[in-house]
Order: structure tokens, then sequence, then C-alpha cells
């Protein structure tokens, strides 16, 4: 084997040398990619958990605001069942008392006289519960807008008059006026003198502002 030899002198020879700024800059850039690399990644994981979050989030949402449209219906019931309920309390507050009115007058008229007829006429608690507000009477109740008229007889004026007077005494009526007076009213033993009456009165409603049914007797069922 013939073995080369090289003829260019040893001073004119090419030195190899190291360039180390260029892989220096090499390897900073590799550094570099490698770091935005890592970055994207990290931050690519971080963004996507992220929407993840947010979708976890809006189906939530999603979910309450069903949950609040279907309650929604029954807090509509419940103002309404509160409003019937304060509807039938009124009513309730503004009735009159009839055996009670009946009763008191029972116990005031004399054993002396007795009615040929008595009507008591009172309003719709319905109607009148608009005016629940209004005016109060000398007895400290509402105007109901009922009348009393009581035809009946007895002996003589003063007992009429005795009537009327104990009639003043029935707080449930206001206005108690004698009518007239003197006729009997209908069929009357001839062989005694009678004397009969007719007397009218306004009915009032004698319970307080504030009476209320019990909740245990109001029952209000929704649609």
């Amino acid at each position: 084997m013939v073995r080369r030899i090289n003829l260019v002198p040893r001073s004119e020879r090419t030195r190899t040398t190291t360039a180390f700024g260029p892989l220096a800059l090499l390897a900073v850039a590799i550094i570099v990619i490698f770091a935005i690399g890592l970055g994207y990644y990290v931050l690519n994981g971080s963004l996507a958990d992220r929407e993840q979050e947010l979708a976890n989030a809006q189906q939530q949402t999603a979910a309450l605001d069903s949950q609040v449209a279907a309650l929604s219906k029954f807090a509509e019931l419940e103002h309404r069942r509160a409003d019937t309920e304060k509807v039938v309390q009124r009513i309730y507050a503004n009735r009159t008392p009839v055996s009670d009115i009946l009763d008191a007058v029972s116990l005031v008229v004399p054993e002396n006289a007795w009615f040929a007829s008595l009507s008591l006429a009172t309003s719709d608690p319905v109607a009148s519960e608009a005016a629940a507000g209004s005016a109060q009477t000398a007895a400290g109740g509402v105007q109901g807008g009922g009348t009393l008229v009581i035809d009946g007889n007895t002996y003589s004026f003063g007992d009429v008059a005795q009537v009327l007077v104990r009639l003043q005494l029935v707080p449930a009526l206001s206005g108690v006026k004698l009518v007239s007076a003197g006729t009997p009213r209908g069929a009357t033993d001839p062989a005694q003198v009678v004397r009969g009456f007719s007397i009218d009165a306004a009915v009032v409603n004698t319970q307080p502002v504030d009476t209320l049914l019990p909740l245990s007797q109001v029952e209000v069922e929704g649609p």
C-alpha cells in the first residue's frame, strides 16, 4: 500500500479550531425553542383545564336556571294562595253575625212586648270588603249596610218607648228609631188595649277589625 505524504509545508497547513461562539448560540437557541415548546404545552394544558371548568360552570348554571324556572311556578302559586287567604280573612271579618244580633235582641225585649214580624237584612261581606276601612260608628263597629225592621205590639206607649230604648242598647244596632206607633200589628185580642209599633235600625258589624279566621279552616287549593 502506497503511503500518502502531505507535501504542504507544516507552516502552511490550516489548523482546525473549535468555534465556541456559534455552538453557544446554537445551544441557546435549542434551549429557547425547548422552553417555548414546554411553555406552550403547559399553557395549552392549563387552557384546556380552564375551558373544562368553564363548561362545567355553564352546565351547572343551566341546571340551576331550569330549577329556578320550575320553582317560580310554585312561588306564583304560593303568592296566589296567600292573596286568596287574605280575601277569605277579610270576608270573614266583614261578615255580620246574625245569630248574635238576634240573640241580643231577644235578651233586651221586655216580656210585655211581642213581635208580629222581624226582618233582618245584612250586606254581602264580599261587597263590604272594599268599605272595611270606612268611618266607624258610635258603637265602634263598621257600618255594614244591613237593616233591621220590627213590627210588634205592647200595651202602652210607655212600653213602646221602653222597647225602643232597650233596642238602642244592642251594640250591633245603630240609628234605632220609631217609625210608627198606635195601630196593632197582626191579630190581637179585642178585649185588650194593644199598641202596635214599627221600629227600624241599621245593622253594624261589631267585630274587631283584626278578627281572623283560623287558617286551619281556610282551605285553598291551587290549580
